[in-house]
């Protein structure tokens, strides 16, 4: 197994959480996390991905337990939130939000929007995304696969810098 490096946060209540990057290793358990939070759950290849680097992973261990998994990409000035999936036994502990924080504190220097997609249906996601400060831009009809057709999608941002204004 690869060598990981550890990084410590902590939620707004306390909790502490250990924060690694994924590794090949890590992919069955974090498709059984995937598996369970999605009706239409990534493919393993979209896990490979970000062990080769096109993404990146972290994922966030109370002990010695999976809870919760973060995805993003950026480039070109810009940032993207893919994916992010708090276990149910772990979810309003505040650790979305935590992990939330973490992204944009990561990305910032590298970008200077993160922008999302999110069901919308998915109130207690929209709702953490606004209260980590992201706001609407738009819809896509039909964006996301769904039991009977497709899903509108809501387009969030959250502004990580200024640009060009000494942010």
């Amino acid at each position: 197994m690869q060598k990981v490096e550890y990084q410590q946060i902590e939620t707004a209540g306390g909790l502490a959480l250990h924060l690694r990057r994924m590794v090949s290793e890590d992919i069955p358990q974090v498709l059984v996390l995937e598996r369970a939070a999605h009706s239409h759950p990534w493919r393993p290849a979209s896990f490979e991905a970000c062990v080769s680097g096109r993404q990146i992973c972290w994922l966030a261990f109370l002990d010695e337990t999976l809870a919760a998994y973060l995805v993003v990409t950026y480039g070109g000035g810009d940032a993207e939130l893919l994916n992010l999936v708090v276990a149910q036994a772990y979810q309003q502990r505040g650790i979305g939000a935590a992990l939330l924080k973490f992204a944009q504190d990561f990305l910032r220097p590298h970008a200077d929007m993160l922008f999302l997609e999110v069901r919308v249906s998915n109130r207690k996601a929209i709702d953490l995304y606004a209260r980590s400060g992201f706001f609407e831009i738009g819809h896509r009809k039909n964006y996301y696969p769904a039991h009977n057709g497709h899903e509108d999608a809501l387009l969030m941002a959250s502004q990580l810098r200024m640009n060009g204004f000494g942010g």
